[in-house]
């Protein structure tokens, strides 16, 4: 009887949520995730340093500047939070510039995330490591990114990445993609060389670079910044040089 009682009782309950579906409590929201994107920049900031090897036999270091992209992660939780890995997950590489020939020195830079050479669209360069988060607190990371390596008069590469930061726990935070110009060396020198074929120009004569790829890179560099929601500083000032060595 008391099992009829039950079942009767449960049976009416369930007509009123049928019938009355407002009267059915509403379930507990999820309570936020612990760790939160709060911003996300790219801006130059680092110097990065490169280890040069000439004919296999280690030819000194250099300096160059470098963006850093950066995220501000917070932790609205009552226990730290281990930050365990940087997925980049590349969307685009371009190779830019004019061909000019350039020396055989192979440069290894020793950026944070080192893309390999042969990276293309869809592939992920995962970083470890190892970064606590305190609870209740707010914290950036910053890193470079760059080839793993790359020789002397090679074009500057831009790359268009997402990064994805990985937890213990599983969770992730991911920061929003950016248009990344790499490395600025080889800018210098491709805007070296852009001068100087249209100085040659216009005394009628050539060098080793075609005049005629200056204003076509120009007018894709802009393009390219044009339609990049976050370019790196380093990739707008190349692209308003390059387009006032083209003239218009």
């Amino acid at each position: 009887m008391a099992g009829e009682i039950i079942g009767l009782v449960g049976g009416a309950a369930a007509l009123v949520f049928l019938f009355w579906p407002d009267a059915q409590p509403e379930p507990e929201p999820d309570p936020p995730p612990p760790l939160t994107l709060v911003d996300s920049d790219v801006d130059r900031e680092e110097n990065v340093a490169a280890d040069v090897t000439v004919d296999g036999s280690p030819a000194g270091k250099f300096q160059e500047q470098g963006s850093l992209v950066s995220a501000v992660l917070l932790n609205t939780g009552n226990d730290p939070i281990l930050v365990t890995q940087a997925d980049v997950r590349i969307s685009a590489v371009r190779e830019i510039g004019c061909r000019a020939g350039g020396s055989a020195s192979l440069i290894q830079a020793l950026y944070d995330i080192k893309v390999p050479t042969n990276a293309a669209a869809g592939a992920v360069v995962t970083r470890k490591m190892k970064y606590d988060l305190p609870p209740h607190a707010q914290e950036r990371i910053a890193f470079t990114v760059g080839p793993e390596e790359t020789f002397d008069g090679d074009r500057p590469l831009v790359y268009t990445f997402t990064v994805v930061l990985r937890t213990s726990s599983g969770a992730s935070v991911t920061v929003p993609p950016v248009t990344y110009l790499s490395r600025l060396t080889a800018a210098d020198q491709f805007l070296a060389g852009a001068r100087q074929a249209i100085a040659l120009k216009a005394q009628g004569s050539q060098g080793l670079m075609d005049p005629a790829c200056v204003p076509a890179q120009a007018n894709a560099i802009a393009r390219l910044v044009k339609n990049s929601p976050r370019p790196s500083p380093e990739l707008r000032e190349l692209s308003a040089e390059l387009s006032e060595i083209a003239g218009p």
